[in-house]
């Protein structure tokens, strides 16, 4: 059955002389930047890829929680995140992996709590799995979690950017990354936003009750913007929304009161006459007031292109 969502993601359509004259759009500092914390955490980020590139067992033994899973973009169907072993064997196995260089930019973490923190960057890596290459530029979103004062990755969401992988045939294990339940309480909720966008916006008691005031958003295409809650989901005559459709959702509990939604959203929608129509892979982060879901932030990564974001 179609489901009808939220058109989070901002789009344009491909860059044409006409759209090249059209200004930058101004948008507010970033609120979502912990700088502290991106500093601390992005030498972790290296850290990890450093021991991935070495296939340093003993360090990724240390960085990568027991509880890490890997989700792909362009593989939104697979029914679970690839597990902690699994990906620990992969990336050990020089005969099967093999990582030349990784080249990490426009790292930014934000804290939600104490012990826990998310991570968007750009990762550019030279690599081949199997004997195919696997090059290529991805937008990862991890999350981090702190454990006797030592950061672990607990998960990670990751989708190329402007252009598709050979990722082979392969089984992956029953999903243990997904809680069905909250699947479906998140889920639903964000049925409502759809409904809400499809009104033009004009349901303003739905945004003010499932979008928190400290909503961003960032885009893979424009990974070093943050699009602050004043500026999206606002009515507007400009943003033309023909039909939404959302698949493949899974949802993980991060911690009592956070949690990760995941899925594939498909839109077909324009803003003031350009197209802004496309496939997206989206990692919702959401937190719990008392008995209350919110969504609190948006990292969303068209498949197979990039759109001029001016």
């Amino acid at each position: 059955m179609l489901r009808l969502v939220l058109p989070l993601v901002l789009l344009a359509a491909a860059v044409s002389p006409a759209q090249q004259q059209r200004p930058t759009r101004a948008l507010p500092p970033p609120t979502d930047i912990d700088v502290q914390l991106t500093e601390q955490l992005r030498r972790q980020e290296q850290d990890l890829a450093d021991a991935i590139l070495r296939k340093d067992a003993d360090a990724l033994e240390r960085v990568v929680g027991h509880e890490f899973t890997l989700r792909v973009g362009d593989v939104p169907q697979s029914p679970g995140g690839l597990p902690r072993a699994i990906w620990m064997a992969n990336t050990l196995n020089s005969g099967r992996t093999k990582a030349e260089s990784v080249d990490l930019r426009d790292c930014v973490a934000r804290r939600l709590a104490d012990d826990l923190a998310v991570v968007s960057l750009i990762h550019d890596q030279k690599a081949t799995i199997d004997g195919r290459d696997f090059s290529g530029v991805f937008y990862v979103v991890d999350f981090w979690k702190r454990r006797d004062g030592t950061w672990q990755i607990v998960a990670r969401y990751s989708s190329p950017v402007g252009h598709k992988v050979d990722r082979g045939n392969r089984q992956l294990p029953a999903p243990a990354d997904v809680d069905p339940e909250l699947t479906g309480v998140l889920s639903a909720l964000d049925e409502q936003l759809g409904q809400a966008a499809l009104g033009g916006y004009k349901d303003t008691a739905t945004m003010e009750r499932v979008v928190a005031t400290e909503f961003t958003q960032r885009v893979s295409d424009a990974p070093q913007r943050s699009l602050p809650r004043a500026m999206w989901g606002q009515p507007s005559e400009k943003y033309k929304i023909e039909s939404l459709e959302q698949r493949y959702y899974a949802a993980r509990k991060l911690a009592d009161d956070f949690a990760a939604l995941s899925f594939l959203l498909t839109q077909k929608a324009s803003f003031d006459g350009q197209g802004r129509t496309g496939d997206f892979y989206v990692v919702d982060v959401w937190r719990k007031r008392g008995d209350r879901w919110q969504v609190i932030a948006r990292y969303s990564s068209p498949i197979g292109k990039t759109f001029d974001r001016r």
